[in-house]
């Protein structure tokens, strides 16, 4: 209402000027992707927010490869700790459905920090014949707390797998919280690092085919997600 009473007052020329001026803004204001780290076939990009909080975002292909043979690697929770970075435990809580599980995740952190652990919603759709999403969110309130350790409240992720011939992308994005009393600059260095570090560890479990699909292995279905965003 205010541009428009804006416009009658002034020249279209000038009106037109003030209209690109505001879109730029809103375009620009969403903070760009910085580059972390590009090697070993793995690119790690972050995002940084007024309050120095990042959404990390990690890419690969993998040749010969689908997004089954990712499904079957996360199926098979005992070996979760052999490429999961600074994850010792990982354990199915329910199969909700057979698209939706609930996840328990046991983070060991280093000294002095207390351990954290996660209990998440994961849901695994089809967005189109080439491309799949696994969603993840955090539900703190589905298991009682654990002594001396801290509940992870705030954790979104998604893993975008797409199908290229026969190999595979997959994109995986992350915005998380740890906390208690880490200093934000702390863990945004863990989360970089661990982030990479977990995406080569998928590369060579994947192309060794290190792993043994174990029921139920997830399948693409309906999601009942909570609202997801980053900030």
């Amino acid at each position: 209402m205010m541009i428009k009473h804006f416009c009658n007052l002034i020249p279209m020329q000038k009106c037109i000027c003030f209209l690109i001026i505001l879109l730029s803004f809103n375009v620009y204001s969403e903070p760009r992707w910085l580059l972390y780290k590009n090697e070993q076939g793995v690119s790690i990009e972050y995002q940084q927010f007024s309050d120095d909080t990042f959404v990390v975002k990690g890419q690969l292909n993998i040749e010969d490869v689908t997004a089954n043979d990712f499904l079957d690697l996360l199926s098979d929770t005992r070996i979760a700790s052999s490429w999961l970075e600074n994850t010792s435990k990982v354990r199915l809580i329910k199969a909700l459905s057979p698209s939706e599980n609930l996840v328990y995740s046991y983070i060991d952190s280093p000294w002095p920090v207390a351990n954290r652990d996660a209990v998440t919603y994961s849901c695994y759709s089809r967005l189109s014949p080439q491309q799949t999403k696994l969603s993840i969110e955090s539900r703190p309130e589905e298991l009682p707390l654990t002594k001396r350790v801290v509940r992870i409240k705030t954790l979104n992720a998604h893993w975008f797998l797409t199908q290229k011939d026969e190999d595979l992308n997959i994109e995986y994005q992350v915005y998380a919280l740890p906390g208690g009393n880490i200093p934000t600059w702390l863990y945004n260095n863990v989360g970089l690092k661990s982030t990479f570090k977990t995406l080569v560890n998928l590369r060579t479990m994947l192309e060794t085919k290190s792993y043994t699909a174990r029921e139920p292995v997830i399948k693409a279905g309906a999601c009942n997600l909570r609202e997801m965003t980053a900030k």
